[in-house]
């Protein structure tokens, strides 16, 4: 009964718990013919949200879509319009993109420096809206349509060498880390103390550890200059260590001798 529910226990954190992150880093946005926009964008896809972070001039709105060739295509864009990432559809070359009913986007940051903004917003990854973009949470290429106004925050026609195209790859987030990457040794224990191997570029994350019936038996801070864990008041028997962190979760079996 015991080996069990261990087994169904790590199966639900193997379902739940890992959280990756598929990203395009940073793009740098030109305007068609290679013309220099001063315009980037990163978009960031876990399995619940999306966040975009959108770099341009601050004097004026910035706009990008999604899974989109050309302004013409009817599709899911977003501006911002110097306070809010407002959810739009394309309707048509030279026509403003329409507000959506629903708006999904919240902005979470918005900061000026030297005349350029950095703005980030969020929203869930499928917000049930047929209006917007459904992304997958996987690898995948994802065509951007965008454009900028440098004079004003009016809704309009941005002016000529003021927007592009391009596809954008999505990968795996570069902090991201499998199970094999997070090491518990020695393994089974045989003194009082375990120490724990961080994945690379993490600095710190929390232990927990549960029993074959799914109870948290200990729970402990780790970072990189702290990484021993006292098991001395554990009884003999397999134990799941389970550690988080802000890039995901990991777990392995340990024996306590």
């Amino acid at each position: 009964m015991k080996k069990i529910t261990l087994t169904f226990f790590i199966y639900m954190l193997s379902m739940g718990l890992f959280a990756q992150t598929y990203s395009t880093g940073m793009v740098t946005l030109n305007a068609i013919g290679g013309g220099n926009l001063g315009m980037s964008a990163q978009i960031d896809v876990t399995s619940d949200m999306v966040t975009l972070t959108l770099i341009g001039p601050s004097t004026g709105w910035l706009g990008i879509g999604f899974n989109n060739t050309s302004m013409a295509d009817s599709g899911d864009v977003v501006i911002f319009d110097g306070t809010n990432l407002t959810d739009r559809n394309f309707v048509g070359f030279g026509t403003e993109p329409l507000l959506d009913g629903q708006q999904d986007w919240t902005v979470t940051s918005n900061t000026v420096d030297a005349g350029i903004r950095t703005v980030v917003g969020r929203r869930v990854r499928d917000t049930g809206d047929a209006d917007d973009y459904v992304f997958s949470a996987t690898a995948q290429s994802l065509n951007l349509v965008y454009a900028r106004k440098i004079s004003d925050f009016s809704i309009g026609y941005h002016g000529g060498g003021s927007c592009g195209t391009v596809m954008s790859s999505f990968t795996l987030g570069s902090k991201e880390f499998d199970l094999d990457s997070f090491k518990l040794y020695p393994n089974p224990a045989t003194n009082n103390y375990t120490s724990i191997e961080l994945p690379q570029n993490i600095n710190n994350g929390i232990v927990k550890i549960y029993d074959t019936l799914g109870r948290l038996v200990m729970k402990q801070e780790v970072s990189t200059d702290a990484s021993l864990i006292n098991t001395s008041n554990l009884k003999s028997g397999s134990y799941l260590f389970v550690l988080r962190t802000e890039y995901g979760n990991a777990t392995k079996n340990m024996i306590i001798n």
